[in-house]
């Protein structure tokens, strides 16, 4: 009988020896938990995103020159510095998309705008296709525009003026997609008179950089525009003369507005709620 006692004291004993470090082991794991140590991380395979501006891989499609001339640039944006010249008529594989332009060859990229090309399904034409100029135009190659494949920034001795209204859309077109920067005036960012002043003193023409006011006192006044002509806004974000674009018929100008170097037309309510004139240098 005492034997038996002792062994149920002892069993209690064991027992309240027991509780507290049940309970001690979970108090501290709750503190783990609730601002003590971090727990471990768990390991996950993560994705990685795709940047926006990384190129993606294109497959059986070409790419179809439609304009006299169209600037090849190192990389893929438009203030990549121009390579050489692709030319009407010539055809060439897509290898990579990014930004608005193509990859024709390693390193040489050009606009994918359907202004300037027709993208198609299928490999080019053996007889189409010709080699890509490396460094500056060839004098073959650049001869259908010479002031808007080179954009040399010493303009060029003053052309006739039919000749001097096409390289002017020719240099303009050129620039589609420059991003738009208060008072710049090269390829990396402009603004309305900078792109004036750019696309003017890159095609035969030598004017300074001024603001649109002055460039309307400066311009002949004209009814009947024709490509290479100026088109005159007011009252846009200050009064009087305060917007320009360069006229390139059918009814549009290239412009540098607010969010780039863009073709637009002018039967916008827009523009033809502000619009002034047109004018000539």
């Amino acid at each position: 009988m005492l034997k038996k006692a002792n062994r149920t004291v002892m069993n209690m004993g064991l027992a309240a020896l027991l509780v507290p470090a049940a309970l001690t082991f979970s108090t501290t794991s709750a503190s783990a938990n609730d601002g003590g140590a971090a727990p471990a991380p768990v390991q996950e395979k993560v994705t990685p995103s795709v940047p926006q501006q990384q190129a993606t891989t294109t497959t059986n499609q070409k790419v179809i020159v439609n304009v006299s001339a169209l600037n090849i640039r190192q990389g893929a944006s438009f203030s990549s510095p121009v390579v050489g010249t692709a030319t009407q008529g010539q055809e060439f594989a897509i290898l990579k998309e990014a930004n608005g332009l193509v990859e024709i060859a390693p390193n040489k990229w050009i606009s994918k705008s359907s202004i300037y090309v027709t993208i198609a399904s299928g490999k080019p034409s053996s007889s189409q296709v010709k080699g890509v100029s490396t460094s500056t135009p060839s004098t073959s190659t650049a001869s259908a525009s010479t002031s808007a494949a080179q954009e040399t920034s010493t303009p060029a001795p003053a052309p006739t003026t039919s000749t001097a209204s096409g390289s002017t859309v020719n240099v303009a077109r050129s620039l589609v997609g420059s991003p738009y920067q208060w008072a710049g005036n090269t390829p990396s960012g402009f603004d309305c008179s900078g792109f004036i002043a750019y696309v003017f003193n890159h095609s035969g023409h030598s004017i300074s950089r001024t603001s649109v006011a002055n460039y309307w006192n400066m311009a002949t006044k004209i009814s009947s525009p024709q490509p290479g002509d100026l088109v005159f806004f007011q009252n846009t974000y200050t009064s009087g003369p305060s917007h320009m674009g360069i006229y390139i018929g059918n009814g549009q100008m290239i412009h540098a507005g607010s969010h780039g170097v863009a073709v637009a037309d002018l039967d916008v309510s827009y523009y033809q709620d502000h619009f002034l004139g047109y004018g000539r240098f």
